[in-house]
């Protein structure tokens, strides 16, 4: 039988992740899920991500938007938002790694899931591994090693390397008027 595999992925998180070390790329999500997921059962992939104020800022609003009837529109992804609150001029996500963190720990309860795969590189996450690897869930980690905590990276009982290499199939230029 195989295993039931939930993705969770920090969409801001793994965003910027892919400016740094790839530049202007983007990802086939469908591609990207199945490469992570490989031959075992999907049950679900939630994508986090802050909503962007409408009234601060229309056209990443509009973008946004787009993006998200894009990740909708694939199977079995689920987008569930955090907030953006402004501190001075600098905009920070509040609720995320909050959200992820629970609903990692919640579904393991809930026996939703054999394998947990967390696409992110933020060490806060260790916590979370640590309560669903002591539920008795396997657990992986999906980034790029230059932006992943160590820690992160030793603790979970998998780590996937992403790279331009690893996502060849699944990455593609974004042209000016594509979405």
């Amino acid at each position: 039988m195989a295993k039931r595999v939930i993705m969770f992925i920090d969409g801001s998180n793994l965003y910027h992740g892919m400016r740094s070390m790839l530049g202007k790329i983007n990802l086939d999500y469908e591609k990207f899920i199945s490469i992570l997921v490989r031959d075992r059962d999907l049950i679900r992939v939630y994508y986090y991500l802050p909503i962007v104020n409408k009234e601060e800022a229309e056209e990443q609003y509009k973008s946004q938007q787009r993006f998200i009837s894009y990740l909708q529109d694939i199977p079995n992804v689920h987008v569930k938002f955090g907030r953006l609150i402004k501190r001075g001029e600098t905009l920070v996500e509040k609720t995320l790694d909050v959200l992820i963190a629970i609903d990692m720990v919640k579904y393991a309860y809930q026996n939703q899931y054999d394998i947990a795969i967390l696409v992110s590189g933020d060490g806060d996450f260790s916590p979370a591994i640590e309560a669903v690897k002591e539920i008795g869930k396997q657990t992986e980690t999906a980034f790029f090693p230059n932006e992943t905590s160590i820690y992160l990276r030793h603790l979970s009982d998998r780590f996937i390397e992403l790279n331009e290499k690893s996502l060849k199939n699944c990455l593609y230029i974004k042209e000016e008027n594509d979405l």
